[in-house]
């Protein structure tokens, strides 16, 4: 496949070479060219340029195989390449010749089939002319002056207005070059300096070619110009050359400074809190004591005025008094200043709206003839605390000194051996004691004693702390040296530790930390499923652990070893049953066992005795239910004489005075979530069983709210998170309500020892499954797609006024359809043959993700499905993804024939074919064998699960070595997201309501469709 390649030189030559299969790259053959002409026939430049014979080489760094033989730049990544310098034959360019070329590759570029021939570096070179032809015809051009060397020569040129557009459009497009640009040795090139010669020489052959008809400068002008500058005119109606008097840099820098001229956009009013200076006997250094300092009593504010375009020259009020008295920046005495200039008359305006901003400071600075006034601490930290906000969304920034700071104060616990090896011992139990210790932080950083009480002893909320200003909470200082002397050390049970952690709301600072060794300090950092000594498998369990039902094995053994109570949840399919049985089969053949008093839903019963003897046949069962069940004596013996009881909620509820009465080795509650609410007489019948190990089962650990973890840990850890009223008030608001992230981290915390929880998506579980990880994947709206789909719906509400049931169908589908063309793009909405991005950011919240699931996917090696139900915009999407990944991308769509079609899909299956296929959802959907590809996208929805899957399934099936990824794209708060919604929370109802598509829409009222279709306040994104 032929990919011509450029390169701009230092000798400012466009330098262009190509590259086919395998063969060292170079000029252009026969073949290439012909091949060339086929693929973009408007390209008539390049293939000119291209039959030319070699004028000179570029030495690059190219990646090439160990034994130095260059690869193509569009060869998938391996592990064995390296960079090497090559000498690359090329063809050069020198100006207009250049600017032409780049001129006819635009149209090749935004070219879908065309788009391919073109490599990287080339297509960014067209980028950057055809982004300074439209400069050009918004007359964003300004004379400029290039020094020509250290000779002192200089050069006239036309050059595009540096002001923030520019610089903003330069900054985005530098990022966004290619490596090849910089890749010509000995040394590599900014891409800025790349960008910039480009740029200039574009605009000034532009500018001399529009304006080559009119007059002389300066033929019409009613006053002569200076002589430097005439000649610099003339020079730009000429070839340039010119010699300016004096010395060609200042002459250079002068007209740099004119051109910056035209972004100066005038003032910003600053408060600034000057810091005041060190005292020498300070005690900073460790050596002499706590390093804290009181702040002294006295701060100074400034008020600055600040120029937008030369941020570091301020001007104190003095000073802009005394502008205002010479008439104004660059004015003489007398001269007429407008508002705007007056930099006295913008200072006194920002400091008036500063004052009723925060009215403290009103009339402050009127008094102060250098606009410095003094605060007293209280004043300041009211201003730091209330005014700063207020000050900012009144547009007069409040600066800060560097070295200030508002660290939080927090709290870690650390658990240690109260016996040497203690924690370390897996014989550990529950009641078991360690010793612990309290630690107070500031900031992350952990505090000394000494520091500790020293900050509490300053009594000031603003101190000097290790070389900064610390903005700190006098009052939990003091709180937390207090707790920290009374209780910060000492012994207790494990769970009482973590129950302290859990209701930490009565503790004086939050809880970011619980640390311990050993197998304790495993279950508390999460590790303990992969560190944990692997359990030997049982000899008498009839299967096959997977790696991870093994892994939960040990972590079961481990929690029953050390008396906690565990939630193993597990997705549902992962055998949670299978691992329960295993535990109590090794705990029969390590003579540790005793009966185990399993509580379940009726429905599972007869699962749960079948698994068993499936599973471990020698395993004793008895199952407690029916109105011949053993009660009261007879219940013990029974017990005693079984390995596993099976009982169920209603029965355990009827049974719960024989139940209590006897001591079990273990408790399990399967389908733990039946006692989520504590309230119930099961949730009571439950907590009243005596077990030395409580383990509950459930794949759904959290259904609604926080309040269901709770209640299943407190089924086995009771007490651990307190009570439902303290839970609720601790965790249940914060996080649920009010989106708080410490309490949050809190809790994760306090439950991570207690739950094992592995998803089907899970990297170590998906391995042992059949792969296929399906997700939805929200994007958000960009401005302009927000207010093209508000067009829409207002004017589909406005319509449906005027129309009858009749009409009403029609109306609203098309509506539908309009607003799924909006979410994907506004040029696929408008249909007018826009660019997929403005000015290289996308338009598209859509197009943002899916170019990253496609890069993602070219680093990884991987191929992509990606599907649409609208012929269109597939049309659209292929040029713009064959830029993006630097080859042809096909679209297999209702159109083509079934030759072309097969040859399609043949070659997309090759391992060099290409990484992305467009297909159409209804033309790509069934009847194709696509396992070449391992991730699928579905840009836009067809709102029927069954004619998704069966999209999905043409890379989802036998002969897929791979793990399928499936992503779901939907536009956040949309009629997408609230439609697929629906379908995820209620797929079966999905195949009888939402089966047809989205007709079933075009039955709801007004009301009701005008929720479906309404923007959400959250949709549009930064």
């Amino acid at each position: 496949m032929l990919v011509v390649q450029g390169l701009w030189t230092r000798e400012g030559d466009l330098a262009l070479w190509t590259e086919s299969g395998r063969r060292r790259p170079g000029t252009a053959r026969a073949h290439d060219l012909a091949e060339l002409a086929s693929r973009a026939p408007r390209a008539r430049l390049l293939a000119a340029a291209l039959a030319r014979p070699a004028d000179g080489a570029v030495l690059l760094s190219l990646p090439c195989t160990p034994a130095g033989t260059p690869l193509p730049s569009t060869a998938r990544p391996r592990r064995d390449v390296v960079l090497r310098p090559v000498e690359v034959p090329v063809v050069r360019l020198r100006g207009l010749p250049a600017v032409q070329l780049l001129q006819e590759l635009t149209a090749t570029a935004d070219d879908g089939a065309a788009a391919g021939v073109l490599g990287h570096g080339l297509r960014w070179l067209v980028h950057v002319a055809a982004q300074t032809r439209a400069a050009v015809d918004a007359g964003r051009v300004v004379p400029g002056v290039v020094v020509s060397g250290a000779g002192g020569g200089a050069r006239a040129r036309w050059e595009v207005l540096p002001d923030r557009r520019q610089r903003r459009w330069r900054t985005s497009v530098a990022e966004a070059s290619p490596p090849q640009l910089r890749a010509e040795l000995p040394a590599p090139r900014r891409a800025e300096e790349v960008l910039d010669e480009v740029s200039a020489l574009v605009a000034d052959l532009e500018v001399q070619a529009r304006t080559a008809h009119l007059p002389p400068p300066g033929a019409s002008s009613p006053a002569p110009a200076a002589p430097a500058v005439r000649g610099w005119l003339e020079a730009l109606a000429g070839d340039g050359a010119w010699d300016p008097p004096g010395h060609p840099a200042a002459f250079a820098r002068a007209a740099r400074e004119w051109q910056r001229s035209a972004d100066a956009e005038g003032w910003e009013v600053v408060l600034r809190v000057a810091e005041p200076p060190e005292d020498e006997d300070d005690p900073l250094d460790p050596a002499r004591g706590p390093a804290v300092v009181a702040a002294p009593p006295v701060w100074t504010l400034q008020a600055r005025l600040r120029p937008l375009d030369d941020p570091s020259a301020v001007l104190t009020l003095a000073q802009a008094r005394a502008e205002h008295e010479r008439g104004g920046p660059g004015g003489g005495p007398g001269a007429a200043v407008s508002g705007d200039d007056d930099p006295l008359l913008v200072l006194l305006s920002g400091l008036a709206r500063a004052g009723g901003a925060h009215p403290p400071l009103r009339h402050r600075f009127s008094r102060a003839a250098d606009g410095d006034v003094d605060l007293d601490l209280a004043e300041l930290l009211d201003l730091v605390e209330a005014g700063a906000p207020a000050l900012t969304a009144a547009g007069v920034p409040l600066l800060l000194p560097g070295r200030w700071s508002r660290p939080a104060l927090t709290l870690s616990l650390s658990a240690s051996a109260a016996q040497p090896g203690a924690v370390a011992d897996p014989q550990l139990r529950q009641a078991d004691l360690v010793a612990f210790e309290w630690r107070a932080a500031l900031g992350g950083s952990d505090l000394t004693e000494a520091e500790l009480r020293a900050l509490a002893g300053a009594r000031s909320p603003l101190v000097r702390h290790r070389g900064e200003w610390v903005h700190v909470d006098a009052d939990a200082l003091r709180r937390s040296a207090d707790f920290l002397r009374r209780r910060g050390a000492g012994t207790a049970a494990v769970t009482d530790l973590l129950a302290a952690v859990a209701g930490s709301r009565a503790l004086p600072a939050p809880v970011t930390d619980v640390r311990a060794a050993g197998v304790l300090g495993d279950l508390l950092s999460g590790a303990a499923e992969h560190r944990l000594e692997p359990v030997p498998a049982p000899a008498g369990l009839a299967a096959r652990l997977r790696p991870y039902q093994a892994r939960g094995l040990a972590w079961l053994a481990a929690m029953s070893r050390l008396g906690l109570g565990a939630v193993l949840a597990d997705d549902m399919g992962l055998g949670k049953t299978l691992q329960l049985l295993a535990l109590l089969a090794h705990e029969r053949e390590a003579g540790t066992g005793g009966p185990t008093l399993l509580v379940c839903p009726m429905s599972v019963v007869g699962n749960w005795r079948a698994e068993a003897q499936r599973f471990v046949p020698d395993l004793r069962v008895h199952v407690q239910h029916g109105p011949g069940r053993p009660r009261g004596e007879a219940f013990a013996r029974t017990a005693a004489a079984h390995d596993l009881v099976v009982t169920t909620y209603g029965s355990l509820l009827r049974d719960v005075d024989d139940v209590a009465a006897l001591a079990w080795r273990r408790l399990a509650l399967d389908e733990a979530q039946h006692v989520k609410n504590a309230s119930t007489r099961s949730a009571r019948a439950v907590r009243a069983v005596r077990a030395q190990h409580r383990v509950a089962l459930t794949g759904t650990p959290v259904e609604n709210r926080l309040e269901d973890l709770r209640a299943v840990l407190d089924a086995v850890n009771p007490g651990l998170l307190g009570s439902a009223a303290s839970f609720r008030a601790a965790f249940g608001v914060p996080v649920e309500k009010l989106r708080q992230e410490e309490p949050a981290r809190r809790l994760a915390v306090v439950t991570r020892p207690f739950v094992l929880r592995r998803a089907k998506t899970d990297p170590a579980v998906a391995a042992d499954l059949p792969e296929k990880l399906e997700m939805t994947v929200r994007a958000n709206l960009t401005a302009e797609q927000a207010a093209l789909y508000r067009a829409v719906v207002d004017d589909l509400l406005a319509r449906l006024a005027d129309v009858d049931d009749t009409g009403k169908r029609g109306l609203v589908l098309a509506a539908l359809t309009k607003l799924k063309q909006v979410c994907n793009h506004p040029a696929h909405f408008l249909g007018d043959r826009s660019p997929l991005l403005h000015r290289g950011r996308h338009r598209s919240g859509k197009l943002e993700l899916l170019d990253g699931v496609v890069d993602g996917a070219l680093a990884e090696g991987e191929k992509v499905l990606c599907f649409t139900q609208f012929a269109r915009f597939g049309e659209l999407l292929a040029p713009h993804l064959a830029q993006r990944t630097g080859g042809p991308v096909p679209f297999l769509h209702g159109g083509l024939g079934r030759r072309a079609r097969d040859e399609l899909v043949a070659r997309f299956a090759e391992p060099d074919g290409p990484p992305v296929l467009l297909l159409s959802l209804r033309a790509g959907g069934t009847g194709l064998n696509l396992t070449a590809a391992s991730q699928v996208v579905h840009v836009d929805r067809w709102w029927n699960p069954a004619v998704e899957d069966q999209a999905t399934d043409r890379a989802h099936r036998i002969g897929q070595a791979r793990r399928v990824q499936v992503r779901k794209l939907v536009s956040a708060g949309t009629v997408e997201e609230r439609v697929d919604a629906l379908v995820a929370r209620k797929r079966d109802l999905a195949g009888r309501v939402v089966g047809s598509g989205e007709g079933w829409i075009a039955g709801l009222d007004r009301d009701a469709l005008a929720e479906l279709v309404r923007l959400g306040e959250d949709a549009v994104g930064e």
